[in-house]
């Protein structure tokens, strides 16, 4: 394999936990060039804002099928 092309085809082949482990594998690379952007930091009153935001459109969602 020597093409993005055939290894993304290999990739699409490989059953979850192994696409799971190439996923990490891959992370951890990244990670050791130091090209992965910093951890996003979102704090709870963003968190819990969201999530009350998705509960209010499923309750829509539910009530106007």
């Amino acid at each position: 394999m020597s093409t993005l092309t055939e290894i993304e085809a290999a990739a699409d082949s490989l059953p979850p936990e192994q696409k799971q482990e190439l996923f990490l594998y891959l992370a951890a690379r990244l990670r050791g060039t130091g090209q992965l952007p910093p951890p996003r930091d979102f704090s709870f009153e963003q968190i819990a804002t969201w999530i009350a935001d998705d509960n209010d459109g499923m309750r829509r969602l539910a009530e106007n099928p």
